[in-house]
């Protein structure tokens, strides 16, 4: 199975902002263990700009950096943090914007290094080009980028690991009568309409919105999408058996 997985700040970062080793080390070996499946994995990962702003919250009197150098900053630290918990699997960095994600040259160039990367058994991790990208040329959020990559590389799956374990009837963090919905058929307008009121959390840009929005466009692609929580470490042993209970599923249906 060809999968895409995106992996959101909330899982990456710790709550001060700080790469979450931790965390790290578990989608390490749960990355390891699909691999070993047979899978062929592609990380789309959030929180440069996080750990970036997390880094410079710890210097005294440092004037805050915009979002492009919070991103330069935090970049190095979280493919470092990657690099280490991969050991002696090698990771490769690509960092991209729209161009790399539409019918262009420069989509097929990442296709190209894509599918040499998986062919020498090196894990991609992608992210916008967030230090570089002019407003005119961003995708906005990671969770859209992985699912215009899922379409890119015709994956067969699209995993979003957030810090819910799916999506719910409400918000459950302010109703406690709200339950997890464990599968839609196809992503429509009232569906932004009923879950549109997600925040991203402190340190993301996303949201129960951008969720949904990867899963319609991924759904437009003929590809299913999953939505589990990333702090949960038995995801990666449900995603190698295909056992989707505790997650919400999102059918891979095409629009007529």
């Amino acid at each position: 199975m060809r999968r895409v997985v995106k992996i959101g700040t909330s899982t990456t970062l710790t709550d001060e902002g700080h790469i979450n080793r931790k965390r790290l080390e578990t989608i390490a070996r749960g990355v390891t263990m699909l691999m070993d499946a047979g899978d062929t994995v592609t990380l789309v990962t959030s929180g440069a700009v996080g750990a970036g702003r997390g880094l410079m919250a710890a210097g005294a009197d440092t004037p805050s950096p915009g979002r492009s150098a919070l991103a330069a900053i935090g970049q190095i630290a979280l493919v470092n943090a990657y690099q280490s918990v991969f050991h002696p699997i090698a990771v490769a960095q690509i960092l991209v914007d729209h161009t790399h994600v539409s019918q262009s040259s420069a989509a097929m160039a990442l296709q190209a290094t894509l599918h040499h990367l998986w062919n020498l058994g090196i894990v991609p991790l992608i992210n916008e080009n967030d230090a570089l990208s002019s407003a005119g040329h961003r995708i906005g959020d990671n969770d859209t980028l992985a699912a215009l990559v899922a379409g890119l590389v015709a994956a067969d799956q699209l995993v979003i690991l957030s810090d819910i374990d799916g999506l719910y009837t409400d918000n459950p963090a302010t109703n406690p009568e709200a339950t997890r919905v464990s599968f839609i058929p196809r992503v429509s307008l009232e569906h932004f309409g009923q879950f549109g009121d997600g925040s991203p959390g402190p340190w993301g840009s996303g949201g129960i919105v951008s969720k949904l929005r990867a899963a319609h466009i991924a759904q437009g692609y003929g590809i299913e999408t999953v939505l589990a929580a990333g702090h949960d470490e038995t995801v990666w042993n449900r995603l190698v058996d295909q056992d989707y209970r505790h997650f919400t599923r999102f059918a891979a249906q095409k629009e007529a």
